[in-house]
C-alpha cells in the first residue's frame, strides 16, 4: 500500500500540475479522482531515450488533467512509467533538471510522498490505537496468550487446577514487560467449538476462564483440530498456543489443514496432556509419551517447535512453568532437536543471554550437563552446581544457575526411546527468516513465499536480525530435526541486520534454520528457528485475498505445479466460515507439470461486515503423498458501508499567543459530527508539551448539529508553550477527520508565525484498513 501511494507522486504528473501537498482524494472511497485523462486522450510525447525532457503534452498541463505512466505495454500517445533504461514520468532518482523557479521535481515528489505516508500512518494510529500501531510496525513485540481448553467430561478432576494456574499466569505477567498484548480463550468438546474470547483486558480473560465448566454429558473424542484451526486463525502470527486436553481428536480430516496453518503462521503449539499412563502400563516404544494415543499431538508439537507434555493434576503446576517461561517477547531458541539415539549435543551461550532453560521431553531419560569449564551435573540432582532440575510427567525442566554462562556447553542424553531437547533463553538478539522469490523491473525486490518452499531446488531466504548493531562472519545452515547438517548456504549482507541467503537444493525432509556469527566484540553466538520447515515438490498458488459482500458468490482459480511428479493430485478446500461451496476433488497433472482448478465461494445473506475467513487449499499427490497448500483470505464488506469521515469545524477560537509563552493559554471550540453515519467515538487528541505550565483541559458536550444529528462539542484549552496539537474525530468505522486550526504567534523579525494542525490529510476506513493490516502482517510474517 505504501509503495503504491508513494509511486503515485513519482509516476504521475501531480507535481507537474503545480501541487506541493498530498492529493486528499486518494484512498478516499467517498471522493472521486477528478479530471483524469481518459483512455483516448494523448498525454505524452513518444520517447525511447533514457532521458525525455518535457515529455508531458502542454495541453495536459494547461487543462490540469491528471495522468500517470504505464509500467508495461505503453499505448501509443500515453506516458511510460520511466526507469533506468527508458524515460517517462519518473521522479524516483534525483537529477540536475530543475523547474524554472529552481525546484527539484524529484525532491519535491519525495517530500510530498513522505508527507502522504506520514498522514496515512497517523490516521492508522488514530483509528487503531497506539498499542496495535506499534505492534504493526514491529516496534513492540509483546505476544498474544492463547489458551485452548477441552471441556469434556474426562477433564473435571484437572479443571479447577487449570483455572487456578491460568489465572496465576495472567496475574504474574501483569504490569511486566512480558504482559501479553492480547488474550485468547477457545473452548471445545465433542460437539462444538467456541465461543471465542479475544480481549486485551486481563480481568476479562480471567472471568472467561473462571466461568468455564465441564459438561459431563459430553463424551470423547473431541473436535480438537477444529479448535486448533480456529485458534490459528484468531491468534496473530508467531503466537504461542497452549492446549489443555486429555482426549483423542475425532476430526482428523482437519489435521493437514491445521499443519498447513501452523507452518504458515509460524505459531508454536504446546500441549498439556492429562491422560498419562502409569509406568506399569507403558510398553516399550519409540515414543516420548507414555500414552501412544498422544502421538498425533506429539507430531504437531514437534512441527511447531513446541512440546507435548504428559502430566497429572499433581504435576500440572510444574508443567505450567513452561508457559510462564514462554510468554516473553525476548524468548530465543538456541537449540531444538528430536532424536531416537543417545547423543551428546553442544550449544553456545553468549553474554547477552539470561534465564537459560533446557526442556527435555521423553521417557526413561538420563542426562549429563557440562559447562565450558568441565563441571558436570546429572538429572538426579534437583539443585546442583550448574542448574535446578524439576520433573513433571515426561518433561525435565533444567534452569541454569545465574552467573557467567558464556561458552560452549554440552549435554549427553541417554534414552531407549524417542526424546526432544529444547534450549531457550532471553535476549534482544534474535532473527526471523522468510523464503522469498526475487523479482526485477523498475522496482525490484522480494516477494515472500507463504507456502512450503520448493524441494530439490535452489531457494532464497531473507534473514532479518534484531537487537544488535553490527555482526561479522554470519553463517546460516539448514539442519535436520535431529541436528544433522543438511545444507551450507551463501550469505550476502543487504544492509545491517538484513541478509540474503542462497540455499542449494532444499532437502525433502523437515529442517530448521541455524544462525551463527560474531558480534562487534568478537564473541560468537547462535540462534535457531524453532519451527520446522517442510519443502515440497508441489506448488499451489492462489490470489491472497477476495472481498465479498453478503449474498455474493465467486469462483477463484488456483494453479498446481509439480516437479518430477505426475498423475492425480487430490484437492481439498476448507474454511472456518463455510463459505466454500465446491472445489475440484482431483486434478490430473500431465507432462506440462501444471494444471488449474476452481474453488467456489458464497457469503450468505446476513453475514456481518468485517467477518473474515481463511480458505486452505491443499494439494496432495496420490502417488508420492507429497503435499502443499495455499491460503485465500475472504473479507466480508457491506456494499453500503460508511466510508465518509466525520466533519470537524471551528465554532469559536482564541488562538493568539505571545512570543514568550509564559502562562498564556489558547482555546478552541470544535464541533464534530458524523451526520447520518455510524456515529462518533471520543475525540482523539495528540499533544506535545515541552515543560508547559499547567495541564491542558478538554470539555466535551454531546449536542445536535444543524441537521439534527448527534454531534460532539469539544472546548480545548492549553498553554501557549504547546508546540503541536492534533485533534481528530473518529467514527465507529474508523474513518478519521482532522480538525484544522492555527495557533498564532507574533514574530520580531517577520510576519506572524502560525502552528497549524495538519490539513488535507488522508483518511481511510477501518474496515478497509483491517484488510490492509492483515495483508501487511501476512506479507511480513508468513
Amino acid at each position: 500500500m505504501f509503495c503504491c501511494l508513494q509511486d503515485f507522486y513519482s509516476h504521475s504528473n501531480w507535481f507537474e500540475l503545480g501541487n506541493l501537498d498530498p492529493y486528499p482524494n486518494l484512498l478516499r472511497p467517498d471522493l472521486p479522482l477528478q479530471n483524469l485523462a481518459d483512455a483516448n486522450t494523448p498525454t505524452c510525447n513518444d520517447c525511447e531515450e533514457k532521458v525525455c525532457p518535457n515529455i508531458i503534452l502542454p495541453k495536459i498541463l494547461s487543462t490540469n488533467t491528471l495522468t500517470s505512466g504505464y509500467l508495461i505495454s505503453t499505448p501509443q500517445g500515453k506516458c511510460n512509467h520511466g526507469d533506468s533504461t527508458r524515460g517517462g514520468i519518473s521522479k524516483d532518482f534525483f537529477s540536475d533538471d530543475l523547474t524554472p523557479d529552481g525546484t527539484d521535481p524529484d525532491l519535491a515528489a519525495y517530500s510530498i510522498a513522505v508527507q502522504a505516508t506520514t498522514d496515512l500512518l497517523q490516521d492508522i494510529r488514530i483509528a487503531f490505537g497506539n498499542t496495535m500501531f506499534l505492534r504493526m510496525l514491529g516496534i513492540t513485540h509483546s505476544k498474544a496468550l492463547c489458551f485452548v481448553v477441552d471441556t469434556t467430561s474426562r477433564l473435571p478432576d484437572d479443571f479447577t487446577e487449570v483455572q487456578r494456574l491460568t489465572a496465576k499466569i495472567i496475574d504474574d505477567a501483569r504490569g511486566t514487560p512480558n504482559e501479553p498484548s492480547l488474550y485468547i480463550l477457545i473452548e471445545f468438546n465433542d460437539l462444538e467449538v467456541g465461543p471465542v474470547t479475544s480481549t486485551t483486558d486481563p480481568e476479562e480473560m480471567k472471568r472467561a476462564v473462571n466461568i468455564l465448566t465441564v459438561d459431563r454429558s459430553r463424551n470423547i473424542p473431541t473436535l480438537f483440530f477444529s479448535a486448533m484451526r480456529l485458534a490459528l486463525i484468531t491468534a496473530p502470527p508467531s503466537s504461542d498456543i497452549f492446549v489443555f486436553t486429555n482426549a483423542l481428536p475425532k476430526d482428523t480430516e482437519l489435521q493437514d489443514t491445521v499443519i498447513s496453518l501452523t507452518e504458515s503462521t509460524r505459531s508454536m503449539v504446546m500441549l498439556l496432556l492429562t491422560n498419562a499412563l502409569s509406568s506399569r502400563r507403558t510398553r516399550r516404544r519409540r515414543s516420548a509419551l507414555t500414552n501412544s494415543t498422544n502421538s498425533i499431538y506429539q507430531q504437531l508439537a514437534q512441527l511447531s517447535g513446541g512440546q507435548a507434555i504428559e502430566v497429572t493434576k499433581d504435576t500440572l503446576p510444574l508443567a505450567t512453568a513452561v508457559i510462564e517461561d514462554s510468554i516473553t517477547s525476548s524468548l530465543v531458541t538456541l537449540l531444538q532437536v528430536d532424536s531416537t539415539q543417545p547423543y551428546t549435543f553442544s550449544f553456545l551461550l553468549d553474554p547477552r543471554l539470561q534465564n537459560v532453560t533446557l526442556y527435555i521431553t521423553g521417557l526413561s531419560i538420563n542426562f549429563t550437563l557440562q559447562n565450558p569449564a568441565g563441571v558436570s551435573q546429572d538429572n538426579t540432582a534437583g539443585s546442583g552446581p550448574l542448574a535446578s532440575v524439576s520433573l513433571a510427567g515426561n518433561l525435565y525442566r533444567v534452569s541454569l544457575n545465574e552467573g557467567n554462562l558464556t561458552g560452549r556447553w554440552q549435554i549427553t542424553i541417554r534414552s531407549p526411546q524417542a526424546y526432544s531437547l529444547r534450549v531457550t533463553g532471553r535476549s534482544a538478539l534474535n532473527f526471523m527468516s522468510q523464503f522469498i522469490e526475487e523479482f526485477g523491473g523498475p522496482h525490484p525486490g522480494f516477494a515472500p513465499i507463504s507456502t512450503r518452499p520448493p524441494a530439490g531446488q535452489n531457494a532464497t531466504l531473507l534473514i532479518t536480525v534484531s537487537g544488535v548493531d553490527m555482526l561479522f562472519g554470519v553463517e546460516v545452515r539448514l539442519v535436520s530435526a535431529d541436528g544433522e547438517l543438511l545444507r551450507n548456504t551463501s550469505v550476502r549482507r543487504l544492509r545491517e541486520g538484513r541478509y540474503v541467503v542462497r540455499a542449494p537444493q532444499l532437502p525433502d525432509v523437515p529442517f530448521t534454520v541455524l544462525l551463527m556469527g560474531q558480534e562487534a566484540d568478537g564473541r560468537p553466538f547462535q540462534r535457531q528457528l524453532s519451527t520446522q520447515i517442510q519443502a515440497s515438490q508441489i506448488t499451489v498458488q492462489v490470489q491472497r485475498t477476495v472481498i465479498l459482500a453478503p449474498g455474493d458468490s465467486i469462483s477463484v482459480p488456483f494453479t498446481v505445479e509439480t516437479r518430477e511428479i505426475d498423475g492425480v493430485i487430490a484437492i481439498s478446500a476448507r474454511d472456518d466460515q463455510r463459505f466454500v461451496t465446491t472445489v475440484n476433488n482431483s486434478l490430473n497433472v500431465g507432462a506440462a507439470g501444471n494444471t488449474t482448478g476452481l474453488v467456489s465461494l458464497f457469503v450468505p445473506t446476513g453475514t456481518l461486515s468485517g467477518i473474515t475467513s481463511v480458505v486452505t487449499i491443499e494439494a496432495e499427490s496420490t502417488a508420492t503423498r507429497q503435499s502443499n497448500f495455499a491460503l485465500l483470505r475472504v473479507f466480508v464488506m457491506q456494499k453500503d458501508m460508511d466510508v465518509t469521515p466525520p466533519v470537524c469545524r471551528v465554532v469559536n477560537e482564541s488562538l493568539d499567543c505571545p512570543v514568550l509563552c509564559g502562562n498564556a493559554t489558547w482555546e478552541v471550540t470544535l464541533l464534530m459530527t458524523d451526520g447520518n453515519g455510524t456515529g462518533l467515538r471520543y475525540p482523539h487528541i495528540s499533544i506535545i508539551i515541552p515543560d508547559s505550565p499547567g495541564a491542558p483541559t478538554a470539555i466535551i458536550d454531546q449536542v445536535k448539529d444543524e441537521n439534527g444529528y448527534n454531534a460532539t462539542l469539544l472546548t480545548y484549552r492549553a498553554s501557549c508553550c504547546v508546540t503541536k496539537v492534533e485533534i481528530s474525530a473518529v467514527d465507529d468505522k474508523g474513518n478519521v477527520g482532522r480538525c484544522d486550526f492555527s495557533i498564532r504567534r507574533p514574530s520580531t523579525t517577520g510576519p506572524p508565525q502560525t502552528t497549524s494542525s495538519p490539513s488535507g490529510s488522508l483518511r481511510i476506513t477501518v474496515s478497509l484498513w483491517t484488510i490492509l493490516l492483515l495483508l501487511g502482517l501476512t506479507s511480513l510474517m508468513h
